[in-house]
């Protein structure tokens, strides 16, 4: 989408920030899966403070920021997108970003609930692993 539109350093620019802060929890989840508790607690730190600096922070105050105030002058007026195109390209990417942001948010929420419960009850739960419909018996 971001290509089609001519709007592919924004497009670049999420791709970098969710590819970087992927790198902890993908190691998180496999200190988990190997039952390396010091590893998981370690990981699941790094990972909630690179979420938090690189979707909480980079993605709305630099690259939204970024949207809602340069691209008509780099667009329009320095380049040759028409303006109306502009505008109605704008709100739908716009739309994206705010929508992509709630995201982020709410997986927040999501990893404060499983920090929790690592401080609370000293497991470390991968929420993924159960899917509902499915017991947490094993079978024999």
């Amino acid at each position: 989408l971001a290509s089609y539109y001519r709007f592919t350093r924004v497009g670049s620019m999420v791709f970098l920030i969710h590819d970087v802060s992927d790198v902890p929890i993908d190691l998180s989840k496999l200190a988990n899966f190997v039952k390396w508790k010091a590893t998981t607690i370690t990981c699941f730190i790094i990972m909630v403070c690179m979420w938090i600096v690189t979707r909480l922070y980079i993605f709305p105050a630099v690259i939204i920021k970024a949207v809602v105030t340069e691209t008509h002058e780099y667009l329009v007026v320095k380049g040759t997108v028409d303006p109306a195109y502009h505008d109605a390209v704008y709100l739908m990417f716009y739309g994206g970003l705010i929508a992509l942001l709630f995201l982020h948010v709410t997986w927040f929420l999501i990893l404060l609930r499983i920090g929790w419960t690592l401080v609370s009850k000293g497991e470390t739960h991968d929420y993924s692993e159960h899917k509902s419909g499915e017991s947490d018996k094993k079978d024999s």
